[in-house]
């Protein structure tokens, strides 16, 4: 049997104020992590975001996703990464960077000293083969403590693909499952295969296509004695 994983909510919200309402609401509902999806706030104020993260650091993933990955933020990059970099001030738990981000990796070298690093790679068009998903897995987990590496489903069998990756690295390490409708069956069976952290999110919002509440994933989770 794997061990139990840690489930995350990932909170989206205009504000630094409704982030945080929402996030004592998925603590109530039983999160053991939460990400804040910094992306999809209003305006990026550094100030109020490390005070934000400062509240929850010990049980966050801080995340800034950016338009080319799938995310929300469509501004200057070296902006992007200087936010990331002032909140890591405060120490939140996990830092998720992208695979694909320009000299990603002289910034995980600095940024791992103040918290565990997520590297990740998001296929929105589903178009990467079984072959390109395992090279971007392997380094992801050269540069950071896990790999997330995401695919989009467009049929059945990419489910498939994308599980078939727990098999040949640490599976402890490996965050690996589909979006979309049709990629719901990889997010159950991720957590069984291993994957250390389920996402997730509060009942009707959706922070990526075919995530399933935490309700729905902690009762999925406790018929298959994970939870």
């Amino acid at each position: 049997m794997s061990m139990m994983p840690r489930v995350c909510v990932s909170i989206m919200g205009e504000s630094v104020k409704k982030m945080e309402e929402k996030a004592r609401l998925a603590l109530a509902l039983g999160a053991d992590i939460i990400e804040f999806r910094l992306d999809s706030l209003r305006n990026l104020n550094s100030d109020a975001v490390k005070k934000l993260i400062s509240e929850f650091s010990n049980r966050c993933i801080l995340t800034l996703r950016p338009r080319w990955e799938g995310g929300f933020y469509d501004g200057d990059e070296e902006e992007r990464l200087r936010m990331i970099f002032e909140a890591s001030e405060v120490k939140p738990a996990y830092i998720d960077i992208e695979l694909k981000t320009k000299d990603v990796e002289r910034y995980v070298k600095k940024l791992k000293s103040s918290s565990k690093l997520i590297v990740s790679l998001h296929d929105c068009d589903g178009k990467l083969s079984e072959s390109d998903l395992r090279k971007a897995a392997f380094k992801a987990m050269e540069l950071g403590d896990y790999a997330k590496i995401i695919t989009t489903a467009g049929n059945i069998l990419d489910n498939v693909k994308v599980l078939s990756l727990y098999n040949d690295l640490p599976r402890e390490r490996l965050i690996a499952f589909a979006m979309g409708e049709l990629g719901i069956i990889s997010r159950i069976l991720s957590p069984i295969a291993g994957a250390p952290i389920v996402y997730t999110c509060l009942p009707g919002e959706q922070a990526a296509p075919g995530q399933l509440s935490i309700v729905e994933m902690k009762k999925l989770l406790k018929l298959v004695e994970l939870c």
